[in-house]
């Protein structure tokens, strides 16, 4: 009996044997991809392997899955932003006023015409013998008439700096005028027609003997040419407060006298370099 109990009979299997059977019976586990183990030593590279370029993953997460990084602005980006977008308000609050205001008003020109050149004295006398030259002394009135179009603008003229010339081509005579001018400025009430007379005198100009005959010449056939210029600032104004003031320029005449005594001739106003009939 006690040999029985140190030998154990071979029917019966030790624990050992247990475990290496169960080992059989299960499968191996595999490691996944990628798995290194904590405690296992650093592999070393190979010369072949160094040599091949490493492939990216086949599975990347795009970059929008990222978080966003905050972005810091800086002081002057801000203030540059705030100025830009302040002057984009104003210019569209100005081109919104002005189209309101053109909308509403319907701002027109003024209408000028040179309506008569009436001459009561047109006299040539004889200078120095043998110098070729005459002198001319002359009275004339030229009316300027203004028309305001608009029904509810009124307008502010200045000072009206006035020229007048006689004749056309290479006989064209400019007229000095005696004395000042101008002629002082006035308002024109919405839809009023203002007359300005402007007065001419000329005493001993010079002009050449072929000039002479020929304006004299002209001035008995009633062919003779008359050009009148003026410059003055134009005042816009919504009842008497003023919005708006340029310079313009005014051109009239260029026509025969005898067709100033039946007609009016209409003025060209420039504005700004631009030409407006």
């Amino acid at each position: 009996m006690e040999k029985n109990r140190d030998h154990p009979s071979p029917k019966n299997p030790t624990g050992d044997e247990e475990m290496a059977a169960e080992k059989l019976l299960k499968p191996v586990l595999q490691k996944p991809p990628g798995y290194h183990e904590l405690h296992a030593p650093p592999e070393t590279p190979n010369a072949s392997s160094s040599t091949k370029r490493r492939r990216p993953p086949k599975h990347m997460i795009p970059a929008s899955f990222y978080p966003e990084k905050k972005r810091q602005w800086s002081r002057c980006r801000v203030f540059c932003c705030c100025v830009c977008i302040t002057v984009a308000i104003v210019i569209l609050l100005l081109i919104l006023t002005v189209s309101l205001f053109f909308l509403w008003y319907s701002p027109r020109l003024p209408v000028v015409r040179l309506a008569s050149f009436r001459v009561s004295n047109f006299n040539f006398s004889t200078g120095k013998s043998g110098d070729g030259l005459s002198h001319l002394t002359a009275e004339a009135t030229a009316r300027l008439d203004f028309r305001n179009p608009n029904g509810k603008l009124r307008y502010y003229y200045g000072d009206v700096d006035v020229a007048m010339s006689v004749g056309d081509g290479d006989f064209e005579t400019r007229l000095v005028v005696v004395g000042s001018t101008k002629v002082k400025g006035f308002v024109e009430k919405p839809g009023n027609r203002t007359v300005v007379i402007v007065p001419i005198k000329v005493k001993k100009q010079q002009v050449d003997d072929l000039t002479a005959k020929r304006l004299r010449a002209e001035m008995k056939s009633k062919k003779l040419v008359v050009k009148v210029t003026a410059e003055t600032k134009l005042g816009l104004a919504v009842g008497r407060r003023k919005i708006v003031t340029v310079g313009i320029s005014l051109r009239c005449g260029g026509v025969r006298l005898q067709t100033l005594d039946s007609q009016m001739t209409k003025c060209t106003i420039k504005v700004l370099k631009w030409y407006v009939p």
